[in-house]
């Protein structure tokens, strides 16, 4: 498993950053919630994500929060890699179907991926400081305009998860059962079309790969209407890296332990 692999300073560094400087805050004004920019901002990205079900904010994180992410990942990798959960799911186009007896097997997908929980992720990781900003929070609320107030996931697991496409991974057509999803894209696969989104648009009259995905980029899809995927990464050395990040309606949104048990492969805290 390989990453990109950036120096230590840049890690200090960014410890003492003010989380607005973490993003491209001049592109995304996140934090002048009261500015015609954000306003302009909210209009745009609620008009993509109302259009396509799918919004992409390209160089959201800045070169150095992301390099500092990855390189907090690549601590966890090479001092905690027995902890971590390598995810194999059968499943139908809805993933969290409890039962495969009313599909035929030829209908029947199967996804795999190494997933770090909420709890595998330390405290002081950059990746929980820009998960917990408010700022981030009340754009999101912006955008989607469903619910008045959204909050972070209370999940120990599943509030805020890396996925990690190895070689012969990949996550199968299927629909969710939220409205909207959150993605920060950390690295990417290194050979075209291996560990690519795609999805179709309504009606599945077409299937859209999203090639113009790089890494720092913030996903706000509605998987909930848009059935999709990631390929299968092959041959690429370096794997895919994405972040999902968790918020709910409700301030005390809790996975059940079926859906725990089934992706996360438990259903407490590691200790």
């Amino acid at each position: 498993m390989l990453l990109r692999i950036f120096s230590t300073f840049q890690i200090v560094k960014s410890t003492f950053r003010r989380t607005h400087t973490l993003i491209n805050y001049k592109t995304y004004p996140l934090h002048d919630r009261e500015s015609n920019a954000y306003d302009q901002l909210i209009l745009n990205s609620r008009q993509e994500f109302l259009s396509t079900g799918c919004l992409y904010l390209p160089h959201f994180l800045t070169n150095e929060t992301l390099s500092t992410i990855l390189n907090e990942i690549n601590s966890i990798l090479i001092n905690s890699p027995q902890t971590l959960y390598n995810s194999y799911v059968e499943h139908t186009d809805n993933l969290y179907n409890t039962s495969n007896s009313e599909k035929n097997l030829n209908e029947i997908e199967s996804s795999g991926k190494t997933i770090i929980a909420f709890d595998q992720i330390p405290n002081e990781s950059l990746l929980r400081k820009i998960y917990s900003w408010n700022s981030l929070i009340d754009f999101i609320t912006d955008i989607i305009q469903i619910y008045p107030h959204l909050y972070p996931s209370c999940d120990e697991l599943g509030a805020l998860y890396i996925n990690i496409y190895n070689q012969s991974n990949k996550l199968s057509w299927h629909t969710d059962h939220s409205h909207f999803f959150v993605n920060l894209l950390l690295q990417q696969a290194s050979i075209p079309n291996e560990g690519m989104f795609e999805y179709k648009t309504k009606n599945n009259q077409e299937i859209i790969s999203r090639k113009d995905f790089q890494a720092g980029g913030l996903v706000l899809f509605n998987g909930r209407i848009y059935p999709h995927r990631v390929t299968e990464v092959r041959l690429s050395k370096l794997p895919r890296i994405n972040a999902i990040l968790t918020y709910d309606c409700n301030p005390d949104h809790r996975l059940t332990n079926y859906v725990l048990q089934k992706f996360f492969g438990r259903t407490v805290q590691k200790h």
